[in-house]
């Protein structure tokens, strides 16, 4: 999933990639690519050894509900903006931006975030692509927005199955007291 950047001089190349979904097997254990990836964009040199990659990504995520553990599906259309720059000019960049009166020191508003390396002119669009899958990621993934999860007691999936189980919870710091009060029943 590397994209060539050695032959690009100026002007402005189309960028258009599919990819299936085995072709992110090792991803993170947070999802699953669950169909095809697309990218479609624009790479050009910005300077001397700067490029600039605009696209948009589109996929399919698989992600466990935070609640019953069922599989769901997460779509992905994503914008893309990322400035990139050989490794010996990563760090002079990253501090030109903050000298240079655009951002405070540990100040990130203003920041171009979309700042990256690239190495052997080339670019890892793997690494683009499963970004923007983190940043599509719910911060707590339900399945729907009433799902009820798994019970405490049997762990049916309490969507699917109503199960019989007794739901009562007793605070435990009081249970010497309930204990009490049952002998003095009888």
């Amino acid at each position: 999933m590397k994209l060539d950047i050695s032959r690009l001089r100026t002007g402005v190349e189309p960028v258009d990639r599919r990819y299936p979904a085995e072709a992110f097997a090792e991803a993170d254990d947070q999802y699953r690519v669950a169909g095809e990836t697309a990218f479609e964009g624009t790479v050009r040199r910005d300077g001397r050894s700067a490029v600039v990659l605009t696209g948009r990504v589109r996929s399919i995520l698989e992600v466990p509900c935070s609640r019953c553990l069922e599989p769901f599906t997460v779509p992905v259309d994503a914008t893309v903006e990322t400035r990139f720059v050989p490794p010996e000019e990563f760090a002079r960049v990253t501090a030109d931006t903050v000298h240079s009166g655009e951002l405070e020191e540990g100040d990130v508003e203003g920041a171009d975030l979309g700042l990256a390396e690239y190495a052997d002119e080339t670019i890892d669009l793997a690494g683009v692509m499963n970004e923007q899958f983190v940043l599509a990621l719910p911060m707590k993934p339900l399945c729907q927005q009433d799902c009820l999860g798994l019970c405490p007691v049997c762990g049916g999936n309490r969507n699917r199955d109503a199960c019989e189980c007794r739901h009562e919870w007793v605070d435990p710091r009081f249970a010497a007291l309930a204990e009490l009060k049952d002998r003095n029943k009888g």
